[in-house]
């Protein structure tokens, strides 16, 4: 199978678990390199346009050298021997999981397939042939300081530099912006939603196993809260325990069973705000600078530096399952607590009507 990309909206959390997670190559559609090819042809012409009213112009990483060689033109014998390459250093340690680096490279096609980088069509075909299938470089994850993270994607798009006669911008294009960020929080944001449900299952089956009453789930409950994930907790709750016995506790369940539609409100709350903050990482140009292409207020187009290669949304995001950790923990002790033996949880499960849910 083939993941058809035919621009920015394409690349979403579906994509990442197709790509990365399932092993999916990547296709470009055919109004990709037409677009591309538009405005590159727009981008040169602004480049000309801008030298020509200014040929004094600091439009970084084109008419100057990057980093802290931004603040001045550069000569001609200077761009005529540009490194060929990439101008990155080395970062160190274990590598990032395969299934990350895919994805990464599949966030990179953001910054490209719309035309934002002023690079030519074959670029983006080339960072897109790089899922069909053979081993990609390892990504260091240790070591990547610095603006953005230009040390990581060195590494993994050096080699295709080398292999390509790449223009100025283009080699900026392939370093510049924050792909390794939204392919991180998107991978957390898969595993999340595997990890969501198997604890509603596992704390659902605990409060199954002591019969705890009911009521502690009772949907009314969302109402009163005011919480949206708490209550798709207290409905997931109430549904996994629809067919439970019918002979309940007389007294009230343990304070660990009755908090855990609170408690599962909020992992579903940091799941949400994972998913969402994938999917806006995932399809955001984060390229610096970056080319706005022709419109009615900007009839040449423009060149823009910014900070898009700084994405703060992602760590707190990619962590917050940690963060929820120490919750998680107390709660999930209420099937160590309420059951005296794996064995009793099962026996309960089957005497329940649960067998097929305790695999």
């Amino acid at each position: 199978m083939t993941v058809l990309v035919s621009g920015r909206a394409d690349l979403t959390l579906a994509a990442v678990r197709r790509v990365a997670w399932e092993g999916e190559s990547v296709a470009l559609a055919p109004e990709v390199p037409e677009r591309m090819e538009l405005a590159h042809a727009a981008f040169e012409a602004y480049l000309q346009a801008r030298l020509a009213d200014d040929p004094g112009a600091l439009l970084y990483g084109v008419t100057t050298g990057p980093g802290d060689a931004g603040d001045a033109v550069l000569s001609e014998r200077a761009r005529a021997t540009r490194p060929p390459g990439l101008w990155t250093a080395a970062s160190f340690g274990e590598s990032l999981p395969g299934r990350v680096v895919r994805a990464i490279v599949l966030a990179r096609l953001a910054n490209l397939v719309d035309g934002h980088a002023g690079a030519r069509p074959p670029l983006a075909a080339a960072v897109a042939a790089l899922l069909d299938g053979a081993a990609l470089p390892p990504v260091p994850a240790r070591g990547n300081g610095g603006s953005g993270e230009i040390l990581a994607l060195g590494h993994l798009f050096g080699g295709l530099a080398e292999r390509m006669e790449l223009e100025p911008r283009e080699k900026m294009a392939l370093i510049n912006g924050s792909p390794c960020a939204a392919a991180l929080v998107a991978d957390a944001a898969l595993a999340g939603q595997g990890r969501v449900a198997l604890a509603e299952r596992i704390l659902a089956l605990s409060a199954e196993a002591i019969r705890a009453p009911l009521d502690a789930f009772s949907p009314e409950l969302g109402e009163l809260w005011g919480d949206e994930h708490e209550t798709r907790a207290l409905a997931s709750l109430t549904a996994l325990l629809a067919d439970g016995a019918t002979e309940r506790q007389s007294h009230q369940a343990p304070v660990s069973h009755r908090v855990l539609p609170r408690v599962l409100g909020r992992l579903r709350e940091a799941q949400a705000h994972a998913e969402r903050t994938a999917a806006g990482s995932l399809a955001s140009v984060t390229d610096n600078p970056v080319f706005l292409p022709p419109s009615t207020e900007r009839p040449l187009g423009a060149i823009v530096s910014n900070g898009g290669y700084h994405n703060d949304r992602a760590h707190p995001r990619s962590t917050a399952w940690r963060m929820r950790g120490p919750t998680w923990r107390s709660s999930r002790s209420a099937m160590s607590t309420s059951c005296s033996s794996t064995r009793r949880a099962r026996r309960c499960c089957r005497s329940s009507g649960w067998s097929s849910r305790c695999t």
